[in-house]
């Protein structure tokens, strides 16, 4: 009998789920959803593209996205060569060139109209592989090439995906299956999940520096959902080692730079302003004035930014205020991590909450807005939910990554804080666990970022309306 105490027991193998699921966990630690996405905005899509034969390809129409069986995007329309000659046709995405032969699609007659492979890795697949005519494009170099590109930042969700069936076959595998049993395949999942962000942020850290990479993580972080990619951007336009020089480790100067290169800075005071918030807006021009010229080749357009329908405490403008806090403490922030307590968890993790719920200056400790009301109570810069959704998604795999493992992995996994439900957790935990499912089956950060693991790299790439998803076969048969 296995040892049910701890949710970490490790009934569940993920990896090599997913490897017998034909998903790439290692050379790509992305979905072929993140891919597609990449592919279907024009915000995340190379503005300059070339063919593997090195013609250019300039993108009228990305396609329809297709959410039944067959190519990936429908009537799309391209121009390509120097002689820009009109294709029009459908749309295949794979993560490797070879995934078209490995998924049967050179006869399959639902693919005789693809007239772009795109892959993320380049290669060269045989012209008598694909249907004639068609044009082979690898995104790899196209991405490396933008600084302010990442997949962390691609929010999934928010692309078309097709509804899962009111009773899915992953629900009926796990039915009347014990808490545990359950919580044992979230919590591999999960694992799975802050492992790989460890390794990538590892690897990021040998090419940027640990502290900045942190810094870009925390700062995608705090744009919460609808202003993740505009953070991690900004965190690239203003590198940490310059926030901190040129601030001088002063908070003010440091939003008023946060801020001025943002572009959000209010542009001027207004009549309606108190006297405290106009000797504020005029305190941070004193100092962004003196940065302006130097940095006026970053400042982001307002447009970057989504500044409607954000909740007051997520506004990006109390966000930086966030920001400007912990990134101008004496000690740099990683500084700060490894200084606590990583051999008694519990007291870590309470340090590290504290660290990132740090206090607000006079001016923002009442205020969700510039020019906005008093509020009659005191609020935090950075909420608990949103501060457990940092730990577990950059403190956690940074401290297991480029701190070299600091941290007791079971102890630590079983004490994460659970984060503020989302739709992907919500629409996981239906998809799995259906709508009578007790939330508290999943109120650990942990299993948590299983559910999120699980709904990534299954329910947003099937379109078989389940009937040829992986993940049953594999429960049944690790349960068995």
């Amino acid at each position: 009998m296995k040892d049910r105490t701890s949710i970490c027991n490790r009934d569940f193998e993920y990896d090599s789920l997913l490897q017998a699921c034909s998903r790439t966990p290692k050379s790509f630690p992305w979905s072929e959803r993140h891919l597609q996405c990449a592919w279907f905005s024009p915000e995340l899509r190379p503005k300059e593209l070339k063919t593997s034969a090195g013609e250019r390809v300039v993108v009228e129409k990305p396609g329809r996205w297709n959410l039944e069986k067959g190519p990936d995007f429908l009537n799309a329309v391209l121009r390509v060569g120097t002689e820009r000659r009109r294709i029009s046709g459908d749309i295949e995405v794979h993560i490797h060139p070879a995934d078209w032969q490995n998924h049967g699609h050179a006869s399959d007659p639902a693919y005789a109209r693809v007239i772009a492979h795109v892959t993320y890795f380049p290669a060269l697949l045989p012209a008598r592989e694909l249907p004639a005519g068609a044009v082979q494009i690898a995104l790899k170099s196209h991405l490396d090439r933008n600084p302010f590109f990442s997949f962390e930042s691609i929010d999934v969700t928010a692309f078309p995906h097709a509804a899962a069936q009111a009773v899915t076959p992953c629900r009926a595998a796990l039915a009347g299956r014990e808490p545990e049993i359950i919580a044992s395949l979230l919590a591999e999942a999960g694992r799975y999940r802050i492992e790989n962000k460890s390794e990538r942020m590892a690897s990021a850290a040998e090419r940027a520096g640990g502290e900045q990479v942190l810094y870009e993580e925390v700062m995608s972080a705090l744009g919460y959902k609808h202003n993740r990619l505009p953070f991690r951007q900004l965190a690239a336009r203003v590198p940490l080692e310059a926030l901190r020089e040129e601030s001088g480790l002063n908070r003010e100067a440091a939003y008023a730079l946060l801020a001025g290169a943002a572009g959000l800075m209010p542009p001027s005071t207004k009549a309606t302003w108190d006297d405290e918030t106009r000797r504020y807006v005029r305190g941070l021009w004193n100092h962004w004035w003196k940065m302006q010229a130097k940095w006026s080749d970053v400042v982001m357009p307002p447009d970057a930014w989504r500044l409607s329908n954000v909740r007051p405490p997520n506004h990006p403008r109390r966000r930086l205020m966030a920001a400007a806090v912990l990134f101008t403490n004496r000690r740099a922030l990683g500084e700060q991590i490894a200084a606590l307590p990583a051999a008694e968890p519990r007291l870590w993790l309470e340090g590290i909450m504290a660290v990132i719920q740090p206090p607000a200056d006079a001016y923002w400790r009442r205020r969700f807005a510039i020019g906005g009301k008093v509020a009659p109570k005191e609020a935090i810069l950075v909420g608990e939910q949103r501060a457990a959704a940092i730990i577990s998604n950059v403190i956690v795999p940074f401290a297991l990554g480029p701190l070299g493992k600091i941290l007791p992995l079971a102890e630590i996994f079983s004490l994460l804080p659970p984060e503020e439900d989302n739709t992907v957790i919500r629409q996981a935990a239906l998809n799995l666990l259906g709508r009578d499912f007790n939330p508290a089956l999943y109120r650990n950060g942990l299993l948590q970022q299983g559910l999120i693991q699980i709904f990534q790299d299954f329910c947003l790439s099937d379109r078989s309306n389940c009937a040829g998803c992986g993940l049953v076969k594999m429960i049944r048969k690790q349960m068995n």
